[in-house]
């Protein structure tokens, strides 16, 4: 059999209810990661007019955009919660595949499950689906050219693998086409547009989902592709590399299990930065006063260290090391209520960021993709130095989360849009795979949109 043939084998079996059980609880887990950093975006004022300049000319449908009271077509909807999962950089992903596998599956699968009415199973079968199928393309990649973002590559391919199994469970031709289809089609996003802080990068991810579910719907349909795409047009348009796809596939199922390798974000930046946010965490726990700071050194892998321009706007922020790294000194954090654009703006953060020094050290390349490593120094006015380093952050792969931290964060950022219905929709995710029930899940979002403020209510 091969390679491509054990892949799609693979996802079109999957079974979520089958699966280890720390795998049953990491999908759900992210699920909940998903709605609840969409539902913190659905209050930007530019998605807000995003979804009120869609929601003009689209009928009223089943499916839930997080944040809005009506109902919206499932396609409407894939695309809308796609454009606002990645927006505050709080989105999931997975280190070695290098890109954001849940952010792209949950928003697909989620849409259509709830407006072809699925069991909450089927939902999570879709999603894990999903999430191998992309990680393993994005890993056998190894990643995108110079200045391609890998939002919209193979995210875009993990959005059509989710949905042709939750439409086409079992139908091996079905999830081949799909995987064709979608890759023969991906997009090539513009890594400055995101870097740079416009609000245009926003369409990046909710464009992919949306094409992946185009791709799905189509072989769903009987569409044809032309066969090996996946491997010939990627390695073609996208990929640094390419080497083979099967690893822990099985006819009969997964025998590894990629999603136990991903990530969820501790910080609200880009990944890459992640070394660098948690070594400045040490050292505000040891009781570093930035007003005692005179300088910053961050020496970083080639990754990290292309993010060395001081920010001027709070998207931008979450690109930049001297502006987070400014950031956590002057407010003791560094999480969505400290990165605004008031206080990347503020002279103080403005000051900390001007004294931070960021110098590429190759003997840190070695470092990643297996980890993000980072020394950072910071020298006081009393002339000593304080240093941490650090490798692989926080909450990757074997650093994850313990459940209740996570939880803790979902429900944080809930609380931002649906403030005391936080608890309810939390719950609702957690009992997916337990008699949940996902048209339950949108009600409650839709319910705790029209009870807030702030949100796309009536759009």
């Amino acid at each position: 059999m091969t390679a491509h043939r054990l892949l799609v084998s693979s996802a079109a079996g999957t079974d979520w209810a089958r699966a280890p059980q720390p795998v049953r609880r990491r999908v759900v887990d992210l699920v909940a990661d998903v709605v609840a950093v969409a539902g913190l975006a659905s209050t930007r004022p530019e998605l807000l007019a995003l979804a009120a300049t869609v929601g003009r000319d689209v009928p009223v449908g089943p499916a839930t955009v997080v944040g809005s009271e009506r109902g919206w077509p499932a396609t409407t909807a894939a695309f809308l919660n796609g454009c606002a999962v990645a927006a505050d950089q709080l989105q999931d992903g997975h280190r070695p595949a290098r890109g954001h596998p849940a952010a792209h599956v949950v928003v697909a699968a989620l849409a259509y499950a709830e407006s072809w009415d699925a069991s909450d199973t089927e939902f999570l079968s879709a999603v894990l689906a999903g999430y191998e199928v992309g990680t393993r393309i994005g890993r056998m990649m190894g990643g995108t050219p110079p200045g391609v973002h890998d939002i919209g590559t193979w995210g875009q391919v993990a959005a059509s693998a989710a949905l042709a199994r939750l439409l086409a469970p079992g139908d091996i031709d079905v999830m081949s086409r799909a995987l064709d289809l979608s890759a023969a089609a991906v997009l090539l996003t513009d890594a400055r547009t995101v870097f740079a802080g416009r609000t245009g990068s926003h369409l990046f991810l909710g464009s992919s989902v949306q094409q992946g579910v185009s791709a799905a719907l189509a072989a769903v349909a009987g569409l044809v592709p032309e066969p090996g795409a996946v491997r010939r047009h990627l390695a073609a348009v996208a990929a640094a590399q390419w080497s083979e796809l099967e690893v822990g596939c099985d006819p009969s199922g997964w025998t590894r299990y990629e999603v136990l390798d991903g990530y969820v974000k501790v910080h609200p930046t880009c990944a890459h930065l992640h070394g660098v946010n948690d070594a400045i965490d040490e050292l505000l726990a040891d009781g570093i006063d930035a007003d005692a700071v005179t300088e910053v050194e961050v020496r970083v892998f080639a990754g990290a260290a292309q993010f060395a321009e001081v920010a001027q706007n709070e998207l931008a922020a979450r690109f930049s090391v001297p502006t987070s790294v400014a950031i956590a000194l002057a407010t003791g954090r560094l999480d969505e209520s400290t990165v605004t654009d008031e206080v990347v703006t503020s002279a103080r953060v403005r000051a900390l960021a001007d004294r931070v020094r960021v110098v590429h050290d190759p003997q840190l390349d070695a470092g990643y993709p297996a980890g993000r490593p980072a020394r950072v120094s910071v020298t006081l006015t009393d002339g000593s130095v304080r240093t941490r380093a650090t490798g692989r952050p926080r909450w990757d792969a074997d650093r994850a989360p313990d459940p209740a931290e996570l939880a803790a964060k979902s429900e944080r950022l809930l609380r931002h849009r649906f403030g005391g219905g936080a608890a309810a929709v939390l719950e609702a995710v957690h009992r997916l795979g337990d008699g949940g029930s996902v048209r339950q899940l949108g009600r409650l979002l839709r319910a705790g949109a029209g009870s807030a403020t702030g949100g796309v209510a009536n759009q």
